[in-house]
């Protein structure tokens, strides 16, 4: 895959892996508009995203690995779900929901650039 240099650096540097595609065991538990999921250091990106939007998404992902690495593993997917389930318990929408998640505000500013 022919990524730009410094996005290619950013992955490299954070030891993430990028799989293009979603593990068999994975896209069950995924809604259909998932274009991409971290899990710990490994990017899953859906295997017919379109690669106008391929950078960006990545520096939205790697942000959420910078987010790994400061919060810990389970600290992180801890707060997410709590944020998540509150933001969904007040809310009552779930994309409304996603998007209110400190992490995913953080990894939206994330995507005009590294």
């Amino acid at each position: 895959m022919n990524l730009p240099e410094a996005i290619e650096e950013a992955i490299t540097s954070a030891r993430a892996r990028l799989r293009i595609g979603y593990p068999w065991w994975l896209r069950p538990l995924l809604l259909r508009d998932v274009a991409a999921i971290t899990l710990g250091r490994c990017i899953y990106v859906r295997h017919d995203i379109r690669p106008a939007s391929l950078e960006r998404l990545l520096r939205h992902e790697l942000a959420h690995i910078r987010q790994i690495e400061r919060h810990g593993l389970f600290g992180f997917y801890w707060r997410y779900l709590a944020e998540f389930g509150g933001h969904l318990w007040r809310e009552r929408s779930v994309s409304r929901a996603y998007r209110l998640i400190s992490f995913e505000v953080e990894a939206a500013a994330a995507e005009e650039g590294l």
